[in-house]
C-alpha cells in the first residue's frame, strides 16, 4: 500500500523545506547583523562628532545644550533601528508561516489521496465506515481552515492595533513637546 516513490518524494520534501527554513533563518540573521552593525557605525561616529562638541564647549550652559539637543535624534535613530528590526522579523515571520501553509497543504492532499488509495481496498460492506471516515477528514479540515482563518484575523487585528498606537504616539509626543 505505501509505496516506496511515496517515501522518496516524503524525505525530499522535508529535505527541501529544511533547506528553506535555514535559508530564510540565515537571510533574516544577516539582515538583522547588517541592520545592527549599521546603527553600530553610525552611534560611534555620531558619538565621536558629539564629543568633540563637548569638548569644544565654553561653559556649562553650552554643554547642557548640547547634550539636550543630543538625546532626540538618538531617540529617533532608537526607534527606527526598532522598527525595522521589528519589520525584518514580521517578514521573516510571514515567510515562514506562508512556508508552513504550503507544506501543510501537501501534506493533506498526500494524505487525502492515501487515504483514497487505501479506501479503494476496503473489504466489502465497509461503505459506511469509509464514508465516515472521509467526512471525519473532510469536517477536520474545515475546522483547521476556521481555526487558520481566526488566527489571521487575530494576527492582523494585533498587529493594526500596535500600528494604530505607533501612530497615535508620534502626534501626542510632538505634542507635548510643543507645549513645553
Amino acid at each position: 500500500m505505501f509505496k516506496i516513490d511515496q517515501l522518496t518524494a516524503a524525505n525530499e520534501a522535508a529535505i527541501e523545506q529544511f533547506n528553506t527554513l535555514a535559508q530564510l533563518s540565515l537571510a533574516n540573521a544577516e539582515k538583522l547583523a547588517e541592520l545592527g552593525l549599521g546603527a553600530a557605525r553610525e552611534s560611534v561616529t555620531l558619538a565621536a562628532d558629539h564629543a568633540r562638541a563637548l569638548a569644544s564647549a565654553k561653559d556649562v550652559h553650552e554643554v547642557i545644550a548640547l547634550n539636550s539637543a543630543a538625546i532626540e535624534p538618538a531617540l529617533k535613530r532608537a526607534y527606527s533601528v526598532s522598527r525595522e528590526a521589528f519589520e525584518t522579523a514580521a517578514e521573516a515571520q510571514n515567510e515562514v508561516k506562508r512556508t508552513f501553509e504550503k507544506q501543510n497543504e501537501e501534506l493533506n492532499r498526500a494524505a487525502v489521496a492515501a487515504l483514497e488509495e487505501a479506501f479503494k481496498y476496503a473489504p466489502a460492506g465497509s461503505e459506511s465506515v469509509v464514508d465516515n471516515f472521509r467526512n471525519a477528514v473532510a469536517t477536520a479540515q474545515a475546522a483547521y481552515g476556521n481555526l487558520a482563518s481566526l488566527n489571521k484575523r487575530i494576527y492582523d487585528t494585533v498587529e493594526k492595533s500596535v500600528e494604530q498606537t505607533a501612530a497615535t504616539a508620534k502626534p501626542a509626543k510632538a505634542r507635548a513637546r510643543s507645549k513645553r
